[in-house]
């Protein structure tokens, strides 16, 4: 009776011991640093619904209403040939411009507009490349500032150059995703005081 009586308390103590281990687990799962709970014992303010029980649910609001191409307009050669230098009148602009210059174009163009700035060399290392154009040259200085906007903002491959380069690459790199349109404007105006030079 003595061996009875120790296995069926051992027994108890074992099944109390697991019921005890299965609770503490269950409590441990629910309780994880997440602050969200595998199993959804209450109800939280962040899983409720947005609108009320007897409220309607809110319509999304109509395609096409909210814009989302951005502001700048898109325009091609022959439609910017007729746009005009907004900043034209502006004494600051070409200094601004001349700022811009010095960073983004000096580099190929060179500091006179004469295309013989330090990249010049590499384009004539490399066989077919076209070299950087001289800004005071005739062809360049009887273009229309929305035509050197134009190709500021979209780049450039000269016509006579059919140059395929990697990757689409043209002559003149587009600047209309790094510099602001007032930027590119602010260029043109510099460009045209390097012309007079």
């Amino acid at each position: 009776m003595a061996r009875s009586s120790i296995r069926s308390t051992t027994a108890r103590r074992l099944a109390l011991g697991l019921l005890a281990g299965a609770a503490l687990a269950l409590l441990g799962s629910a309780c994880v640093s997440t602050n969200t709970y595998p199993i959804d014992f209450f109800s939280e303010m962040h899983y409720q619904k947005s609108f009320r029980a007897q409220e309607p649910p809110r319509l999304d609001i109509p395609a096409g209403i909210v814009p989302i191409t951005g502001g700048e307009p898109q325009y091609t050669l022959e439609e910017a040939r007729n746009l005009q230098n907004p900043l034209a009148n502006d004494p600051q602009a070409a200094a601004r411009g001349q700022q811009l210059y010095a960073v983004n174009c000096v580099s190929c163009h060179g500091p006179q507009g004469d295309g013989k700035g330090q990249m010049s060399v590499y384009w004539g290392l490399v066989q077919g490349a076209v070299p950087p154009t001289n800004l005071k040259d005739p062809a360049v200085v009887s273009r229309t500032d929305g035509e050197l906007y134009w190709i500021l903002t979209n780049g450039y491959t000269s016509p006579q150059n059919q140059v395929q380069y990697p990757h689409n690459l043209t002559n003149m790199p587009a600047f209309g995703k790094l510099l602001t349109p007032e930027q590119r404007w602010a260029l043109v105006s510099y460009i045209r005081e390097l012309q007079k030079q």
